[in-house]
């Protein structure tokens, strides 16, 4: 092999396929980076065999050829060239690499040894804005669980429904958090969930408003951004049927500012997450919300205005869990919807039904 590519550009891909290659594989070849030039592109890619990204870059390419380089000291050293272009010149098993006045000599393994990813055969696809798809993730993925007992419940679920309509679902047993946006070109209804690390690094790679097809064989989700590409497996098994935790009735309704009220809870936080607990008291009214927090290193009350529609309720939460839902949502104002003080709350937009959040309370004790 033969070929020269810019510094620069290569730094960045090597970046993103990165994102993808395990720190630790029973396959060594998999903490590599594979590359393989040919025409006038150089191809990169990694893989952990649940999750591939691949990208490739311009590059002068003299004779065809590649190699796998190891994940570690390779990035590392294409970090630190000073030079504008890296040159390769080698073989399946020696690479030397020019830049600058650098010239390193690196062990490299055959290209083919590393693993193929099985191949995604297009069996269903929808579009959507790569914006919209973004904030989906970014509203529903923090209430992913992390308990690797319930491997279907550390994904998202993604529900196509044959009203072009893409429900997108995470819980964790403590909340849950649900998204819906419109698609087009749906080819069928599909229901799938993705790990939650794909998604996120989907997430990275998505930006602006141009539309993004996911393209779904039985087994597989593949996104193509033209230089690059994610694929990832889906996770086996049904997921929950959360329908039945969503309540439709509740007797009490109050409307309040989202920033004002993730505010509140901030600085309510910062003593709650000082007790084992982690609670925070709320003590809806008439036209205020209160809020307070106890530990060993002091109390806090917090109010912000409010319009309740229905009974006075005092319910409490873990900290985390409440802010996490309320952090995420981009309206101004959000319905704040509840029954009892031992019953979830229900987070919905004014209009609409574009995002659904429900947290479960906790017990109160002491009035915090």
């Amino acid at each position: 092999m033969r070929f020269r590519v810019d510094t620069k550009e290569l730094n960045e891909a090597i970046s993103v396929v990165t994102k993808a290659m395990p720190a630790h594989s029973s396959m060594p070849i998999l903490e590599g980076i594979y590359l393989y030039a040919s025409g006038s592109s150089l191809f990169l890619k990694c893989s952990d065999l649940s999750l591939q990204i691949e990208t490739e870059i311009a590059a002068f390419v003299e004779e065809e050829g590649g190699a796998v380089f190891t994940g570690r000291t390779f990035p590392d050293l294409v970090r630190r060239f000073n030079g504008q272009d890296v040159e390769f010149e080698g073989d399946k098993n020696t690479v030397t690499l020019k830049s600058g006045r650098s010239r390193p000599s690196l062990q490299t393994a055959d290209i083919k040894d590393f693993p193929e990813m099985k191949r995604v055969d297009e069996e269903f696809s929808a579009e959507i804005k790569q914006s919209s798809l973004k904030n989906m993730i970014r509203q529903t993925g923090f209430a992913v669980s992390l308990e690797e007992s319930r491997p279907i419940l550390t994904g998202i679920c993604l529900e196509f429904k044959d009203d072009d309509t893409l429900q997108m679902v995470a819980l964790d047993g403590f909340r849950v958090a649900i998204r819906r946006e419109k698609v087009k070109n749906r080819t069928g209804v599909k229901s799938v969930v993705i790990p939650s690390r794909a998604m996120q690094e989907i997430a990275n790679v998505l930006s602006g408003d141009d539309e993004i097809k996911l393209v779904f064989s039985s087994t597989h989700v593949k996104l193509d951004f033209g230089h690059t590409k994610i694929i990832s497996r889906l996770l086996d098994g049904d997921y929950v049927n959360y329908s039945g935790f969503m309540r439709e009735q509740h007797t009490s309704h109050a409307i309040a500012d989202c920033r004002e009220l993730q505010d509140a809870i901030e600085r309510v936080s910062l003593l709650a997450r000082e007790a084992k607990s982690n609670s925070i008291k709320f003590s809806f009214t008439e036209d205020q919300l209160s809020l307070f927090a106890n530990s060993e290193k002091g109390s806090i009350e917090d109010q912000i205005n409010i319009q309740l529609m229905g009974k006075p309720i005092d319910i409490a939460f873990n900290a985390k869990y409440i802010l996490d839902a309320v952090k995420f949502i981009d309206d101004e104002k959000a319905c704040l919807k509840m029954s009892t003080s031992v019953t979830p709350l229900i987070i919905e937009p004014m209009e609409g039904n574009a995002f659904y959040y429900m947290v479960l309370p906790v017990r109160m004790f002491g009035g915090a």
